[in-house]
C-alpha cells in the first residue's frame, strides 16, 4: 500500500514561517509607523494620557504585527503602569464581547457571558483602573467589522468618556483595512486620533520578505530567484503581502505533492486560483451588502463600461451613483478591481472596469 503520508520528504524546514499568525523577529520595512505607534503609547508606560490613533490599509500591509511587536516589546518594560488590552474584533463582534475581552486582559478575570448591563460592566473596568492606577491602551484590531455591526461609534465613545466620571487615561486605536470611518461631532471631541498609514509594500520590498522566508522556512534550493520574482509580481498587483506568502506555501505544497524537491511554475499557477480565492473571501468579510454586490456583478460582467456597471448596480441594489462610486473606489483600494480610460472616438473617452484575479 502507498504511504500517503510521508512526512519525512517535506520541502518545508519550518512550516509556521508561512502560517497568516506568524510573527517574524525582524519585521521590515515598518518602522515609521512603528515608531509613531510607539510615540502615541509611550507616555501610557509613565501612567500619562496615551495619545489615540487610528491605523489604515489595505489587508496584508503589516499593520497587525505591527502592533504586536509593540505590545511585545512593551511588556517587557518594568516598571510600567499601562495595560495593554488588544481585541481582534474580527472574532470579536458584539459591544459586549469587546468590553469583555478588555476587563479580561485588565483583571485576568472572564466576566459573566450575560446577566450584567454593560453600564455596569464599564463601570467594573473603571473603578478597577483606578485602583490599580494605571492607564490603558485598547487596540480593537479588524475594527471593520464593529462598523458593519453599526456599534463602533458607542465602542469608541464609551471606552473614552470614562474620564468623565473616573480620574484614570484611557488611549485608543482602531485598525481598518477599508477607509476609516466617517466620525460625528460628538465622537470627534473625545477621539481626535493621529492617522497612521500602511502603505501596500514596493515591488523589492516584497521580493525581499518572501527571500527571507523561503531562506529561514524551507530547505536550501527549493525555491529559484525567478520563482520568487513571479510570486512578487502576483503580490504587488494585489497589495497584499498575506497573499504573497500563502501562493508561495501553496506552491511549495503543490510541488510536495508531485514529489518534487524544487518550485516549478506550474506549482505557482496551480496554486494561484486557490490563494486568490482565499484572498477574496478575507475582503467579502469586511464588505458592506452594496461592495459585495458591486464586486460580484463586476465579475459576471467581466470589463464593462462604468455606466453599465452602474445600471446593472442600480438594478440590483436600488441604490444611487453615490453608493456605487463609495463601493466602486473601495473596490479599487483593495486591488479587486482595475479602472482605466478608453478612448471611444467619436463617442468620447468611458471608463471602463475589469476584475483583477
Amino acid at each position: 500500500m502507498t504511504n500517503f503520508l510521508a512526512w519525512e520528504q517535506t520541502l518545508f524546514r519550518d512550516r509556521e514561517i508561512f502560517d497568516f499568525g506568524y510573527i517574524p523577529e525582524e519585521f521590515l520595512y515598518r518602522e515609521t509607523q512603528m515608531k509613531s505607534i510607539g510615540y502615541a503609547i509611550a507616555p501610557g508606560i509613565q501612567g500619562e494620557q496615551p495619545q489615540n490613533i487610528v491605523c489604515v490599509g489595505p489587508p496584508g500591509t503589516g499593520k497587525t504585527t505591527s502592533f504586536k511587536k509593540i505590545i511585545e516589546q512593551a511588556e517587557q518594560i518594568s516598571p510600567s503602569n499601562l495595560i495593554l488590552a488588544y481585541v481582534n474584533c474580527r472574532y470579536t463582534q458584539t459591544h459586549y464581547s469587546v468590553l469583555a475581552e478588555v476587563y479580561k486582559k485588565m483583571t485576568g478575570i472572564e466576566p459573566p457571558t450575560s446577566g450584567i448591563a454593560l453600564k455596569k460592566l464599564y463601570e467594573k473596568l473603571a473603578q478597577t483602573l483606578v485602583a490599580k492606577n494605571k492607564s490603558m491602551f485598547v487596540i480593537l484590531d479588524d475594527a471593520d467589522f464593529l462598523v458593519l455591526r453599526k456599534i463602533f461609534h458607542d465602542v469608541v465613545n464609551n471606552f473614552l468618556r470614562l474620564y468623565e466620571e473616573y480620574p484614570l487615561s484611557i488611549g485608543l486605536s482602531t485598525v481598518h483595512s477599508s477607509q476609516c470611518p466617517s466620525h460625528d461631532e460628538g465622537l470627534n471631541s473625545v477621539f481626535m486620533p493621529t492617522v497612521i498609514k500602511f502603505p501596500s509594500y514596493s515591488w523589492d520590498e516584497t521580493f525581499d520578505i518572501l527571500d527571507r522566508r523561503v531562506k529561514i522556512g524551507l530547505y536550501p534550493n527549493v525555491v529559484k530567484n525567478d520563482i520568487i520574482e513571479k510570486i512578487t509580481g502576483y503580490a504587488v498587483s494585489r497589495g497584499d503581502i498575506r497573499f504573497a506568502i500563502d501562493l508561495l506555501k501553496r506552491s511549495v505544497i503543490n510541488a510536495e505533492k508531485r514529489a518534487s524537491t524544487i518550485i516549478e511554475f506550474t506549482d505557482v499557477e496551480t496554486a494561484l486560483t486557490d490563494a486568490s480565492d482565499e484572498r477574496m473571501k478575507r475582503y467579502l468579510k469586511i464588505f458592506t451588502d452594496s461592495e459585495t454586490a458591486l464586486l460580484s456583478l463586476a465579475s459576471e460582467m467581466g470589463t464593462s463600461q462604468a455606466g453599465d456597471l452602474f445600471n446593472a448596480f442600480h438594478k440590483r441594489t436600488r441604490k444611487g451613483y453615490t453608493t456605487f462610486h463609495k463601493a466602486l473606489n473601495k473596490l479599487v483600494n483593495a486591488k479587486l478591481v482595475d479602472t482605466y480610460i478608453e478612448n471611444r472616438g467619436k463617442n468620447g473617452r468611458t471608463r471602463v472596469i475589469a476584475v483583477t484575479r
